[in-house]
Order: structure tokens, then C-alpha cells, then sequence
């Protein structure tokens, strides 16, 4: 078991730092390594902990806690969110002290607009990514169509549109 317990925190310890532009960014990773290569979890029971995570408050990533406490329980769960929000919340308050002094500089500037694009697709592979776990039939389709037409009107808050979609797949059996 502790070598399993040390595989799973080097494994959330060297995704940590992948967050770039948000915790979905390294959501494709992140299911590569506990989906197929250690089989922590079932892509079924991934795209279903990252959505739950989603209903919870604080960061988005709290799928991690749910795959550490499916490999190893309460000490799993443990070790697998503290792996993977120390590393980048100690950096981000490091460089977030230091950045307001440098931040008029323009390469700065020109730094932050560079890491936009980077952010945007590491997000758009997450979503990609979810979404071939997700979507395997027209319902899905239909429902994950649906959810997404509902977020872009921007007066459907997005827990509703998880928890009714959630609501939804159980009463059609999805």
C-alpha cells in the first residue's frame, strides 16, 4: 500500500504544476494516468467524480480527492489533495507577492497575453477529453447540447444546469 500511496502523490505532485489557465487544462493527463495507466478509476466513474467536484465549493480539481479515496480511501484522499494543491497554491502565492511590482513591465504584458492562447486550448482539450468519456450515444448528445446552449445564456447559473442535467441522465438511465 505505500507504494501505491507514494505513485499516487508523485502522480497528482508532477500534474499540479500542469494547471495552466485552470484545473481543466490538465483534465486529459489527469485521466490518461488514473484511467488507463494506474486504473484507479473507470473513465465512467472519472467523468462522474469531476462532475460531482464540480457541485462542491472550492477549486474545480477536487476530482483528485475523489480518485485518491477510490485507490486508497481516506489516507488516498488525503495524500492525492494535498499533492496536488500545495505545489500550485504555494507558487501562486509566491509569484502573485511578487508579480504586482513587475506587472507594468512589458513583458509582463506580454507574458500574460502569451499564456492565454496556451490556457484556452489546454481547457478545450479538457473539455474534449470529458466529453469522449461523457457522450457516447444521441441522448448524451442531446444532453450535453442542451447543457451548453443553456451555458451561454448567461442568466442559467451553472450549478443549475449541472444539477438538472445530472437529474436528467438519472431519469433516462445515462
Amino acid at each position: 500500500m505505500m507504494a501505491g500511496l507514494a505513485r499516487l502523490a508523485w502522480t497528482f505532485l508532477w500534474l499540479s504544476p500542469l494547471c495552466v489557465g485552470g484545473g481543466l487544462g490538465v483534465v486529459p493527463e489527469m485521466q490518461r494516468q488514473v484511467v488507463a495507466r494506474y486504473e484507479w478509476v473507470t473513465a465512467r466513474e472519472f467523468v462522474d467524480g469531476y462532475t460531482l467536484s464540480q457541485l462542491t465549493p472550492g477549486p474545480n480539481m477536487l476530482v483528485v480527492v475523489f480518485v485518491g479515496y477510490r485507490a486508497y480511501g481516506v489516507p488516498g484522499a488525503c495524500l492525492a489533495g494535498l499533492a496536488m494543491f500545495l505545489p500550485t497554491s504555494s507558487l501562486t502565492a509566491l509569484v502573485a507577492r511578487r508579480w504586482e511590482r513587475v506587472r507594468a513591465h512589458p513583458w509582463a504584458l506580454a507574458g500574460e497575453r502569451a499564456l492565454a492562447p496556451v490556457g484556452i486550448g489546454l481547457m478545450a482539450a479538457g473539455v474534449y477529453t470529458l466529453a469522449r468519456s461523457a457522450v457516447h450515444d444521441a441522448p448524451t448528445a442531446a444532453l450535453a447540447l442542451v447543457a451548453t446552449l443553456a451555458l451561454t445564456a448567461s442568466w442559467v447559473p451553472p450549478v443549475t444546469v449541472v444539477l438538472v442535467g445530472g437529474l436528467a441522465g438519472w431519469l433516462l438511465g445515462l
